[in-house]
């Protein structure tokens, strides 16, 4: 069983959830907690936002693995901390060869999480990731090249489907083994940078929206909506 964060309720600012596996929880970095990418996102947006890492190595998106993120001990967390934004970056281990079932029960696992994330009460924005390269040694790991592509081009399908914005990290992180350890699995300090920086950055394209929305609402003598 995974060790589930801890979340302060009494928290007033923006709160971000990170969603995922070992990549959102830094295994390989020598010092995670510090240099895993949702801490670099925490330091880059500074105490206005709190952002929760809630990555599990191993985990997937298919219930049918032994290790499903979806339990119901994660969910109640992620319900309980009520997040402004869930950053969702899911699949990589889906694509292992013991884990994987076939691509349409993926598709309709990868929008059954979507649909709960969109059922939170407080309405959330939802940004997600496409899984990222992988480089590896297949003696660590059963990935599977092919299955990971088809994983990929399900998630570009179904975000776009359903209007939620994404980054591609598969298409950023082509041809850039700079940015992983030496298992070419999981991000090392610099590849965890990268990430931190791309969510920032969509993070802030949203919030601009909303305001550009907001003030529009003014000048048209509409009243915002609360």
């Amino acid at each position: 069983m995974a060790k589930l964060p801890s979340i302060d309720n009494k928290f007033r600012g923006i709160k971000i959830a990170c969603v995922g596996d070992s990549l959102t929880y830094g295994t390989t970095l020598l010092k995670r907690k510090r240099d895993c990418y949702p801490s670099r996102l925490q330091r880059i947006f500074g105490e206005d936002y709190n952002v929760l890492n809630m990555g599990f190595a191993g985990h997937t998106v298919n219930p049918y693995c032994d290790k499903y993120w979806a339990k119901e001990d994660v969910v109640a967390l992620l319900e309980d901390y009520r997040p402004d934004y869930i950053i969702f970056m899911l699949g990589t281990n889906d694509s292992r060869e013991h884990n994987w079932t076939d691509a349409k029960t993926f598709e309709k696992e990868y929008k059954r999480l979507l649909n709960f994330f969109k059922s939170f009460p407080n309405k959330p924005c939802i940004i997600a990731m496409t899984c990222p390269q992988v480089f590896w040694d297949k003696k660590l790991l059963d990935i599977n090249l092919n299955i990971l592509e088809q994983i990929v081009d399900i998630q570009r399908k179904v975000l776009t489907e359903n209007k939620i914005p994404y980054i591609d990290i598969h298409e950023l992180t082509k041809s850039r083994e700079d940015l992983y350890s030496p298992d070419l699995v999981h991000f090392n300090s610099k590849g965890a940078k990268f990430l931190a920086f791309n969510v920032y950055y969509k993070i802030v394209e949203d919030i601009r929206a909303k305001n550009r929305k907001y003030k529009d609402r003014l000048h048209s003598g509409k009243h915002p909506k609360k």
